[in-house]
């Protein structure tokens, strides 16, 4: 079980103390306030799946973060409705339906859901969600140009993306102390 609120508490500061230390705020944004219950069943619905506890409680700690290290995760009122969200999911209908990726196969009673994307479209962050009712487990997939790694679910995969985040700001820092 994932702690949301320590992995964004902590990601969250430390964001905030390297743009600080390098002098560049856009390093950090706040992660947005935490989705209602009612919010996250509409995205549900509009989706037509039925997302997994491990989702529900990060929408509940923080619906959605434009910085989660250089990701942009949606948001419970941009899934299925947001320019941004629409675009990110037509370019990974793309990539999927191409030979860049073929492994994220689609099993029969879930939907291929994008949660997260960078500003260079190459990488996105994709759940699979079990249509309504829900029926089974769930993963999550980080891609990036074919080379698409499963992770068992988001919680894993945050926890894994936040220490991968947090050692590459330790590393700005101390870059930045041996140019003094």
């Amino acid at each position: 079980m994932t702690n949301w609120n320590a992995l964004v508490g902590k990601l969250f500061t430390l964001q905030c103390d390297v743009a600080e230390r390098l002098g560049e705020p856009d390093l950090s944004a706040a992660p947005n306030p935490p989705a209602t219950d009612a919010e996250i069943d509409a995205a549900e619905q509009r989706l037509g799946v039925s997302f997994d506890a491990a989702y529900r409680d990060f929408l509940r700690c923080c619906d959605g973060w434009s910085r989660f290290g250089n990701i942009h995760l949606f948001g419970a009122g941009e899934l299925a409705t947001s320019e941004k969200w629409r675009r990110a999911s037509a370019f990974a209908e793309v990539y999927f339906a191409t030979a860049a990726s073929g492994s994220l196969v689609v099993p029969q009673g879930y939907r291929r859901v994008v949660v997260g994307k960078t500003a260079v479209p190459q990488r996105f962050i994709v759940m699979l969600f079990p249509v309504r009712p829900p029926r089974g487990a769930n993963a999550c997939w980080d891609c990036l140009s074919g080379a698409d790694l499963c992770y068992p679910g988001f919680g894993v995969w945050a926890r894994e993306e936040a220490a991968a985040i947090s050692n590459a700001l330790c590393e700005e820092i101390a870059d930045e102390r041996c140019l003094r």
